[in-house]
């Protein structure tokens, strides 16, 4: 019997989300989507996912992952949830800011660290954040943006360290503007399309884990600038 692999995404009821569960079922993978409300979870039950309820700001929904996923084997972890707001210089707020931090950096984080157990019992496991350009620091030549920026920043950094303290692999991967409910549906793909672009990226790293770990990769397979 050939072996299936698992993959567990997080913010998996909507957009990039929702698109890489859907393509990971085509795939016949076994697929495994987070949501924060699992009654606004239906696309992602159509995609014959298991649902698991998760707030990635919330430290005990966090930690709960380890009961209900005890045993259970993960083969590439996807950190996509993710919040985004535009407010400038005059409108950004230290709550905001916080807001964003715990959802675009913390949340990853100790998603990982809780499902190490579960990379452990997987194959060839893997990471993959789903992170910005907007959090390149050279890339930054049009200011604004304030908290998403430096919460992906601190995402890529966070990932650098990962990749020196843990055995797996950890890839950091920009999407592109996407049209979705997080960009007010403003963008140049919708997220099947951009999921389409990296899956390729995924296919390679699927294939030689090594020669992405610790790199940031545009959707179209270049490497960025931290």
């Amino acid at each position: 019997m050939s072996y299936v692999q698992t993959v567990f995404i997080t913010g998996a009821n909507r957009g990039v989300g929702l698109a890489w569960a859907t393509l990971f079922s085509k795939r016949g993978w076994e697929v495994i989507g987070t949501a924060r409300d699992v009654s606004d979870a239906n696309d992602l039950a159509k995609t014959g996912a298991k649902i698991i309820d998760l707030d990635v700001s919330n430290q005990e929904s966090i930690f709960a992952l380890a009961e209900k996923l005890k045993g259970q084997k993960i083969d590439l972890l996807i950190n996509n949830a993710g919040v985004y707001n535009d407010g400038n210089l005059e409108q950004i707020t230290p709550d905001e800011m916080v807001r964003q931090f715990r959802v675009n950096c913390v949340g990853p984080l100790f998603v990982t660290r809780t499902l190490l157990p579960n990379l452990a019992l997987g194959k060839n496991s893997r990471i993959v954040n789903i992170t910005s350009r907007m959090g390149s620091i050279g890339d930054n030549g049009s200011g604004g943006y304030y908290a998403y920026r430096a919460s992906k920043a601190a995402l890529n950094a966070i990932a650098i360290s990962l990749k020196n303290d843990i055995p797996y692999p950890v890839l950091q991967l920009h999407p592109g503007m996407v049209k979705s409910k997080m960009t007010n549906y403003e963008g140049d793909k919708t997220p099947d399309e951009a999921v389409a672009c990296m899956i390729k990226v995924l296919d390679k790293y699927e294939q030689d884990p090594q020669s992405l770990n610790g790199k940031f990769i545009h959707r179209d397979g270049f490497e960025l600038e931290w």
